[in-house]
């Protein structure tokens, strides 16, 4: 490797840290002061650079979201965990799978969540962001509960699994059964498992 590319890797990794400084910084910071609390200027402070590098490195504030969103994307390890439940052929277990998922992706990133969603209340441009990844998450539920199709329970069609399945893994629920009433995210996990097998599919003791 020569001088000036590792100069450049060096740099490159340097703007990475940076990054991620600056995003952590945010996130402490809304998850705080709420996304209207919080000033570019002191994101700044709290990562210890300068608001020049911030708007340099994201442009504005709202891009600073997706850099949240990749590293709730990151930390949940929720594709890895996606796969692990497309690969299980039981479908209870596929499901169970999922609750592990939405644990996961609770216990790491319910504040992100919660600030995106604050966020697209009070910024129509975030707010068309916002609908574009709930849009995603849509089609990726639709697309998990086809892979059921065959296992659902008598009456219950794709499309109403589907919207289940979007309940049931909804933040709020997790707030308010861990946060509001002290629940472990183990019992949380059990629990919303159990409640996906039972809404969702034929119990083999019923078949």
């Amino acid at each position: 490797m020569t001088s000036d590319s590792a100069r450049r890797t060096h740099r490159q990794r340097q703007a990475e840290e940076t990054k991620d400084r600056v995003v952590a910084a945010a996130r402490t910071l809304m998850a705080r002061n709420g996304w209207a609390g919080t000033t570019v200027d002191a994101i700044a402070a709290e990562a210890g650079v300068a608001p020049q590098t911030i708007y340099a490195a994201f442009g504005n504030k709202r891009a600073l979201l997706e850099g949240m969103r990749g590293a709730m994307l990151r930390d949940s390890q929720i594709p890895e965990l996606m796969a692990r439940a497309a690969a299980e052929p039981e479908a209870s277990r596929r499901l169970e799978f999922w609750a592990k998922l939405i644990r996961q992706q609770m216990e790491t990133s319910f504040d992100v969540i919660s600030i995106h969603r604050q966020a697209a209340a009070s910024d129509p441009r975030v707010a068309g962001d916002y609908r574009k990844v709930l849009d995603g998450r849509a089609e990726l539920f639709a697309a998990f509960v086809h892979e059921l199709h065959g296992d659902l329970a008598p009456g219950v069609s794709e499309s109403a699994a589907t919207d289940l399945l979007w309940c049931f893994s909804n933040e709020e629920i997790y707030r308010e059964l861990v946060e509001e009433r002290g629940w472990s995210a183990d019992r949380y996990e059990r629990w919303l498992g159990a409640t996906l097998v039972a809404q969702l599919i034929t119990a083999p003791s019923v078949a």
